[in-house]
């Protein structure tokens, strides 16, 4: 039984952010409704652009669909109907929390903005994910995580080395944390609940959560420091990357330098003349002489002479915190990553896998559910709708009508 059980999430979402949030709180337990319209989420035909292949239409798995989506329950809706919007306004009456990122025009204008359900509603929890928020000049723009999380924060622009070109991030990272955020938000409105028995509304935006994942560069860029900077550039040469003899980089972690200087100097760089060296003794010599580039060149001329394998070793040896700098091939073989359930395989019906993440954080008396990947649009909307009591004559007459629909493809 998971730590959610019992709270039913009305999953009203399209694309990444909100549609995580749902997957979060259904993996933690909760009875996550995906809602969608009766085309379907149109994120369903997107893994082909990231070569994630998607089998047989839809019908034997969607991988990039399922990473934001998977232990969830499936019901079409067509809120622009009458009798569609009937349907919704009675699964409220049901549920714990409302999960959607829809703008403040397009919830207005269907008549479920927080406003118009906190009075029906009053133990509803409403949670929101926009771009940029609901004040501002922004917004009402447009937001994915690549505009308003990764271009926006300055992640994109002071993340690139200075003079270089701008990093493409992959999908989804801005709308992971936002998610992330949201849930926390969601559950704490939840706490607040039970003392109260009120609902809460709950915000979060990529925007927000770009600010947040940002905080410690812009109050250092604030403070004077420069942005965007060189890896000749860091906050200590002991805290920066290094390419080793066989082409792989690291991270070298040793970020109290006047307390590590020594140690790196001696047990890892093998140099004990360097430990003591005028120029490198402390870090405030280092600032004052401005020996930081000579520095960290005399380190990847060293760190040039043997492979990552040999460095590991030393390093592991010397007790000096360091990392690969893997690439994602990597990361879903990556022991650590298995043994503790962090990643884990999926294997769909045709025998095909696909590596996927768990929740971000894991309750000790919760084991993981089974994974269970998307169904089709309207996968479950009979049995969600003979839960709420409509016979079988009145669920046909509203697929017939178009208020609803039953599994439909909806991958093109």
């Amino acid at each position: 039984m998971g730590p959610l059980e019992g709270i039913k999430v009305l999953d009203l979402s399209n694309f990444l952010a909100a549609s995580t949030a749902g997957r979060i709180m259904a993996e933690w337990g909760a009875d996550v409704i995906k809602i969608e319209p009766l085309i379907g989420d149109t994120y369903r035909n997107n893994g082909p652009y990231m070569n994630i292949p998607i089998y047989d239409r839809g019908q034997t798995g969607n991988p990039s669909y399922d990473n934001e989506n998977g232990n969830k329950r499936w019901l079409a809706l067509n809120l622009k109907s009458e009798k569609g919007m009937a349907v919704f306004r009675k699964l409220l009456s049901t549920a714990d929390v409302l999960i959607t990122n829809y703008r403040p025009g397009a919830l207005k204008k269907l008549g479920i903005s927080y406003d118009d359900l906190k009075e029906e509603f009053p133990r509803l929890v409403f949670g929101s994910i926009l771009g940029y928020g609901k004040k501002g000049p922004a917004s009402g723009k447009p937001g994915f995580d690549y505009t308003a999380f990764y271009a926006r924060s300055g992640l994109m622009a002071d993340a690139a080395p200075r003079g270089g070109d701008l990093v493409n991030t992959v999908a989804g990272l801005g709308d992971h944390f936002a998610a992330t955020a949201l849930v926390a938000g969601i559950n704490a409105a939840l706490v607040r609940r039970s003392t109260t028995g009120k609902g809460d509304l709950v915000e979060a935006s990529l925007f927000q959560a770009g600010c947040f994942a940002l905080s410690s560069g812009f109050l250092s860029a604030y403070s004077g420091k420069p942005w965007p900077r060189t890896r000749f550039e860091p906050n200590n040469s002991t805290s920066n990357t290094y390419k080793c003899k066989d082409g792989e980089w690291f991270y070298l972690a040793a970020t109290a330098y006047d307390k590590q200087w020594a140690d790196v100097a001696t047990k890892v760089l093998g140099r004990p003349d360097l430990a003591t060296d005028p120029r490198f003794v402390t870090r405030k010599a280092v600032e004052e002489q401005g020996t930081m580039e000579e520095q960290v060149r005399i380190m990847d001329e060293i760190f040039a002479t043997k492979t990552y394998a040999e460095w590991a070793k030393i390093m592991t040896d010397a007790d000096i915190a360091f990392e690969k700098a893997q690439h994602f091939t990597e990361l879903v073989e990556d022991p650590q990553a298995l043994e503790n359930e962090y990643i884990f395989y999926h294997e769909y019906p045709n025998g095909k896998k696909a590596p996927f993440a768990h929740a971000p954080a894991a309750i000790a008396s919760c084991p993981w559910p089974e994974f269970k990947p998307a169904k089709l649009t309207g996968g479950d909307t009979e049995e969600v709708l003979k839960e709420m009591g409509y016979s079988e004559e009145e669920i046909k007459a509203l697929m017939e009508g178009g208020d609803v629909a039953g599994p439909t493809i909806t991958v093109k």
